[in-house]
């Protein structure tokens, strides 16, 4: 017979190398969609950082569409209205409620 200890030691090897590919394989997919995940918000605060003059929506500037009025609920934080282009705002014409263009006082 043969050394048992070497046969044990070379099954135990097999094995710990086949967890490792499954762990590599199951670490591989995770950041995969961390990425495709980040990718996606990158591009999002690109579209939301665009500036256009029927835009009002924009992190550059400040602004966002709002209530009509700009009305605030928290009395410390106060809103004005932005003056629409002519046609007016082409974002928050698409938001139901969001008329206005806002920014901070």
């Amino acid at each position: 017979m043969r050394s048992k200890k070497g046969l044990e030691m070379a099954t135990g090897t097999v094995v710990a190398i086949i967890l490792g590919l499954f762990l590599l394989g199951i670490l591989v997919f995770f950041v995969q969609q961390q990425i495709k995940t980040t990718g996606t918000q990158y591009e999002k605060i690109g579209k939301e950082a665009e500036l256009g003059a029927n835009k009002c929506q924009s992190l550059i500037k400040g602004t966002f569409c709002g209530p009509s009025g700009c009305s605030s609920t928290d009395p410390k934080v106060q809103y004005r209205s932005v003056a629409p282009p002519p046609g007016g705002w082409e974002d928050c014409a698409k938001i139901s409620g969001k008329p206005d263009c806002c920014e901070k006082v």
